[in-house]
């Protein structure tokens, strides 16, 4: 985290990092670190998803062995020797190993769970850190391998808070240790609520503390992936990884439809933003050494088209990537732009005709977003702008709402996909069939249409399980993927799909007949995956 202290000197702003805290190498993670690790759909892969486990004891699975070997590199785990408060060495009368596997019965916790954490807090070689020596000047003979209470803005001082803890306690062995710090994070987090690794970091629940986001246990804010990789990988030497495991995945509300993504030195962005301030510089290059790289000055209010968003200060400045309406590019300190709305000069529905990149700007030297297949429908905002590269380009949006710029060679305007046809006593049609389609098709007929409650309807898209009336002839509507009604063809269709396939939800036969999409007379996981495509604009259904 950091403060921008903001003056305005020739033209650019400079900004001056202020770190708040740290010892000497700790620092406050940004809000983009946070949102990127907090994020659960950054993690659910074979790699993360440990970090999830619930971390409750289980004597089928936990065993001593297992202990051993997450211990198994940490050199001062392989010895049973100890420094007395006397100064004198002690001696153990079990391995540690042991050790951890009692401390985490008697806190009915996982014991791979307390030895990957003992691990974390401790690190590994031959000796631990200084809150678990009983070396550290002052506190002879006391020991806090968990790291209890420790806490602050120094390393001295986090160290001290965590001994002096320990000293309060008692804490004179490596074994009361390990097994009253396994209380404590039992009874506080476990068993209160944080029984996972990822809950232990990120407090977000009240967990019954009647607060948000101030009882967490972990600090540094990617502990959950290592902890989480170092029991995944246990579980693996053991031969448990295909044992039902238990894993707990919050989902929440208002998430954002892409997940967050890591923090990098610039955002790749496709935005139009406007100065702010008068004699405002593009720069070709990130630097104010020399008056040479300025390709223009800008006025207050002048618009442009924002390709890179900075994330880091050079020379204190915060440089953003723009693109000015004749297809120069330079660079302008962020602290004189501001984001608009989207400046647009048409809407209308495309198609990709060969596999193409989208980038983030005009030009074949910006950064490609995605590669998309041939056949991706899109939705173009803004054609003719730029001319660069040999290539006309341009701004399309995703169905997700990922933007960029595509060559114009290589997309083509999306004829409507509104076609339909009568079989027997079926209207069957395609996706983006409306009411005005059919009217349309039979101008100069009488054309009732009603909605599956029985209402009569005049305008819209129609739906499975709709009426047609043309004349005196009546139709029931078979709309391709579309189950419930609602004229919509989406994940709500693909999952009835998948439940049929499985046998938990029974269809009528016109609805049999609507998510039979590939026609084959099946209803299974290939018509899901035909529906989930069409979601996202990878898919057309024609009859």
């Amino acid at each position: 985290m950091s403060f921008q202290i903001i003056s305005q000197v020739n033209g650019d702003v400079a900004h001056v990092e202020i770190t708040l805290y740290g010892g000497s190498s700790w620092r406050c993670a940004s809000e983009a670190a946070i949102s990127y690790y907090i994020d659960p759909r950054n993690w659910i892969n074979d790699e993360y998803i440990f970090q999830f486990e619930n971390l409750s004891y289980n004597e089928k699975i936990h065993t001593i062995e297992g202990v051993q070997k997450i211990i198994a590199n940490m050199g001062y785990m392989q010895t049973n020797t100890y420094r007395k408060t006397d100064g004198s060495i002690g001696t153990l009368q079990k391995s540690y190993a042991q050790i951890i596997m009692e401390a985490a019965i008697e806190a009915k916790i996982s014991p791979y769970h307390l030895a990957a954490r003992l691990k974390q807090e401790q690190g590994t070689g031959s000796k631990p850190g200084s809150t678990a020596t009983g070396e550290y000047p002052g506190f002879i003979g006391y020991y806090n391998f968990m790291n209890i209470k420790a806490s602050g803005k120094k390393d001295d001082e986090v160290i001290r808070k965590g001994l002096q803890h320990a000293k309060d306690k008692g804490w004179t062995n490596p074994e009361i240790s390990i097994k009253e710090g396994a209380k404590v994070l039992a009874k506080d987090y476990i068993n209160d609520g944080a029984d996972t690794i990822y809950l232990q970091k990120f407090d977000v629940d009240c967990l019954g503390d009647n607060t948000l986001f101030t009882y967490q246990y972990m600090q540094n804010v990617s502990v959950c992936l290592t902890e989480g990789r170092t029991a995944r990988n246990t579980y693996k030497e053991l031969g448990f990884i295909e044992n039902v495991i238990e894993f707990r995945i919050p989902v929440y509300k208002n998430m954002p439809s892409i997940p967050c993504r890591e923090p990098v030195s610039k955002d790749i962005v496709t935005q139009n933003v406007k100065i702010e301030g008068n004699s405002v510089r593009v720069r070709s290059t990130t630097s104010t050494a020399s008056d040479e790289n300025i390709v223009v000055e800008l006025n207050r209010g002048y618009t442009l088209l924002r390709i890179e968003k900075a994330n880091t200060a050079t020379g204190g400045i915060y440089w953003d990537k723009v693109v000015l309406p004749d297809g120069r590019k330079g660079y302008v300190s962020s602290g004189y732009l501001t984001q608009i709305d989207d400046i647009t000069n048409c809407n209308e529905n495309v198609v990709t005709t060969t596999g193409v990149y989208l980038r983030n700007g005009p030009g074949t030297d910006e950064t490609a977003i995605t590669l998309l297949n041939a056949g991706q429908k899109l939705t173009r905002i803004e054609k003719n702008q730029y001319n660069l590269n040999g290539y006309i380009w341009d701004r399309v949006k995703l169905p997700d709402g990922r933007q960029g710029y595509i060559a114009q060679n290589y997309i083509k305007i999306l004829e409507p996909n509104n076609k339909f046809k009568l079989e027997n006593d079926k209207l069957i049609c395609e996706p983006e069939t409306t009411v005005e389609t059919i009217k349309e098709k039979n101008s100069g007929k009488q054309v009732t249409v009603k909605n599956a409650k029985g209402e009569t309807i005049s305008s819209g898209n129609i739906g499975t399980g709709y009426t047609v009336t043309i004349d005196n002839q009546t139709y029931t509507v078979v709309k391709m993927g579309d189950i419930n009604s609602d004229g919509k063809v989406n994940t709500i269709d693909a999952l009835n799909a998948l439940k049929f396939d499985v046998g938990i939800v029974n269809l009528t036969d016109t609805q049999k007949q609507a998510l039979d999409v590939n026609k084959d007379g099946k209803i299974n996981t290939v018509d899901a995956l035909a529906l989930l495509k069409y979601d996202v604009g990878l898919e057309e259904f024609n009859i």
